[in-house]
């Protein structure tokens, strides 16, 4: 499972711009400069509760995003199946048949997702 954190940065890469400016620069300082919130406050001139606040509804907005779009889900399952595909081929002088099969089943996979 994907650690809140780690989640919350990549649900920005992918929705990043539907946010407000302001909802990007504080999960920017917040999640990736790993700021404070008295320190994230004090650089934009709001309180300590409007910081936190405008993290939980920019939080939504993307968690929002991904229950109606899945772009997350979609690249990591592709992701997920890709490296399945390495991990069969990889460092084999001879593929069986039933491997060869599985590669094409998982590639299969793949091509539904794009």
């Amino acid at each position: 499972m994907i650690e809140k954190t780690e989640k919350i940065i990549m649900l920005k890469d992918f929705y990043g711009p539907l946010l407000t400016e302001k909802q990007q620069d504080v999960l920017n300082l917040y999640y990736e400069n790993d700021w404070s919130l008295s320190e994230i406050a004090d650089s934009m001139k709001i309180s300590r509760q409007g910081v936190h606040d405008l993290i939980k509804r920019a939080e939504l907005s993307l968690l929002d995003y991904e229950q109606r779009l899945g772009l997350l889900e979609r690249f990591s399952l592709t992701r997920d199946c890709l490296e399945q595909v390495f991990a069969l081929l990889q460092g084999k002088n001879s593929i069986e048949e039933a491997q060869i099969d599985k590669v094409l089943k998982l590639l299969r996979e793949v091509d539904k997702l794009i």
